[in-house]
């Protein structure tokens, strides 16, 4: 996806044509949300990378990384058979304890990452994990470190107590709990959950917290010509102001990170779209200058 700074005045005409075109086609941006539930049967995921120890899916604008035990051999013969899924997406997403690490692991724990595929920030609010194997002789602990431009968040990582037998769930979130809560788990782009036996997350809460869109007035996700009819309108927030209207302009065509897949927006009809735009296409001409967002990569610990 490419983020638009600016945009020649000739450029600006030809993408709202286009806009309006794609538009009347029933194409339309992707609408950003700020919270994004996981899992239910409508939430199809893509395989990103499979490794000799992890995968890696995406759904909805977020990377699931999680290891597989692809080399248990059974002890049947030399050759690995793997280890059946406990719960297969979409019900849930399941982590393998290992019998070989992944690469920069040391430990043989069942391991989850969460990311964004834009690495932006977000928060884990809420979660429910069911256990694939006992806990409860030994006793257990869900363990959640988060990061933030690879730094760990914490000196340790929070706890979540997941004692118990194999098919019982534990569920934690915000609120304040001797057992664990999420209210900590907040502004960071990665959070790795580990767990010695095999484990599913069954639900997950994710939040957004990217900052607001420059110029998209109707926070819709996408800074197009819908923004500029409110402007003239004046309820941009800076009302019908040259200010309002060079943040419109230097922002045209800038979309968000998508977090969840939406009803895409209608624009209006080309011939409205371009004599709305006549009057402010004589004020400047502006550079155009695009940076792509950069995907996440392989497992990383």
């Amino acid at each position: 996806m490419c983020v638009v700074s600016q945009r020649r005045c000739g450029a600006l005409v030809v993408r709202v044509v286009l806009v309006a075109v794609l538009s009347g086609l029933g194409v339309g941006p992707l609408a950003r949300a700020a919270t994004m539930q996981f899992f239910d049967d409508s939430q199809t995921a893509a395989l990103v990378a499979s490794g000799v120890t992890s995968d890696t899916i995406s759904c909805n604008g977020y990377q699931f990384t999680y290891t597989r035990d692809k080399l248990f051999t059974g002890g049947i013969g030399p050759d690995p058979i793997g280890r059946s899924v406990g719960v297969p997406w979409p019900a849930g997403v399941t982590a393998q304890a290992v019998t070989v690490p992944p690469p920069g692991v040391t430990d043989h724990k069942a391991r989850l990452v969460v990311e964004r595929v834009d690495g932006g920030v977000f928060d884990l609010r809420a979660f429910t994990a069911k256990l694939l194997a006992n806990t409860a002789g030994a006793g257990a602990d869900i363990e959640i470190m988060p990061q933030l431009d690879g730094e760990d968040g914490f000196n340790d990582p929070l706890y979540f107590a997941a004692s118990g037998y194999y098919g019982q769930s534990f569920s934690y979130d915000t609120t304040p709990n001797v057992w664990g809560s999420t209210a900590l788990l907040t502004g960071f782009d990665k959070y790795t959950v580990t767990l010695y036996v095999d484990f599913a997350f069954t639900a997950l809460t994710l939040n957004n917290s990217a900052p607001p869109l420059a110029g998209d007035f109707d926070s819709n996700g996408a800074v197009n010509g819908r923004d500029l009819l409110i402007w003239q309108r004046g309820a941009s927030p800076g009302g019908a102001s040259a200010a309002s209207l060079a943040l419109w302009q230097a922002h045209y065509g800038a979309t968000a990170p998508v977090t969840s897949i939406a009803a895409a927006v209608p624009e209006p009809s080309t011939i409205f779209l371009l004599l709305a735009l006549a009057p402010p296409l004589a004020v400047s001409r502006k550079s155009c200058r695009a940076s792509s967002p950069v995907g996440a990569g392989d497992f990383v610990n």
